[in-house]
């Protein structure tokens, strides 16, 4: 049983579209309110496919796909209704799509499963980065402020603890070096906390989106808000452990796509870019492989 974090269900229903010789998932919903009564009426709710096909036994296996007539009951009952049946039709689309895809069970990296245009299955305990929540995290009067706060709390009571030992000529001598010193560990510290924050300024900058997986071992998969099934603010904090993305291999980041002399300045400023991401993110690998994902799952 999986439980769908994402699901990209535009690409689930091209997949079983161009398989199965063309698929029609229809929703619709009319509503006519009177001054004394309300009148809810739905649509229907139909798929076709060719005899033979997968996504039509999915259909007689769901009685609830098949709606006509009137529903006479309240706007809000009628649309949860209409929700679940949505759900219930991606999410059993998929493994007819899956089946049909038949994507390269990437167990460990190799370079025959890193081409483009690939199917493959990524199972990983992957790093998941919210800008969004990171920019705020790290912005003016948030938490960078109070690890400032912290860090120069902790060298003064580490530079205090220190000199307790000195008699008053002592302090007298060297305390302009020691205020020196404490200055410069507070700077030094002040800094690496700044360095964070450009660091998410410049990675908002290079990828056009505030969501992503990353693994270890080089595998860089973009999430889009639109197809997420959790709230994804939560997706950082609420889950872990190994998770499996199914997708398709998009794009390749590495040394070796370093642009012949031949091509034009643009090409040579997406590789700048490129060599950017692949300074900034956390990786063994000198290749980043991008993932377009079609699905992000626990389970089997």
């Amino acid at each position: 049983m999986k439980q769908f974090l994402y699901l990209d269900y535009d690409v689930v229903n091209s997949i079983i579209a161009q398989s199965e010789q063309g698929i029609i998932t229809e929703y619709s919903e009319e509503a006519e309110k009177g001054s004394t009564e309300t009148t809810e009426k739905g649509g229907t709710a139909n798929i076709e496919a060719n005899a033979g096909g997968s996504l039509l036994k999915l259909a007689k296996a769901e009685a609830t796909l098949s709606l006509q007539g009137t529903i006479n009951s309240e706007n809000s009952s009628h649309s949860t209704s209409k929700e679940m049946i949505a759900k219930t039709l991606h999410d059993a689309a998929f493994d007819v799509a899956y089946k049909y895809i038949k994507p390269n069970d990437c167990e460990m990296r190799t370079d025959g499963n890193d081409d483009y245009g690939n199917y493959v299955k990524v199972k990983r305990v992957f790093d998941f980065v919210d800008l969004d929540y990171l920019e705020i995290l790290f912005s003016k009067n948030g938490l960078i402020d109070f690890l400032k706060k912290t860090e120069k709390e902790k060298i003064e009571n580490a530079a205090s603890e220190s000199t307790e030992s000195m008699n008053r000529d002592q302090l007298r001598k060297s305390g302009n070096i020691i205020k020196a010193k404490i200055k410069e560990l507070i700077t030094t510290s002040n800094k690496q906390y700044d360095d964070i924050a450009e660091i998410i300024k410049v990675f908002r900058q290079l990828i056009p989106y505030s969501k992503m997986m990353i693994s270890s071992d080089g595998y860089l998969i973009p999430l889009d808000d639109k197809y997420f099934r959790i709230n994804p603010s939560n997706l950082g904090f609420k889950y872990g452990g190994e998770i499996s993305c199914v997708g398709i291999i998009t794009n390749i980041i590495g040394a070796d796509t370093n642009p012949d002399d031949n091509q034009n300045i643009f090409a040579t400023l997406q590789f700048t870019i490129n060599e950017a991401l692949r300074t900034i993110l956390p990786t063994k690998e000198d290749n980043l492989c991008v993932i377009h994902p079609i699905a992000v799952f626990y389970g089997k």
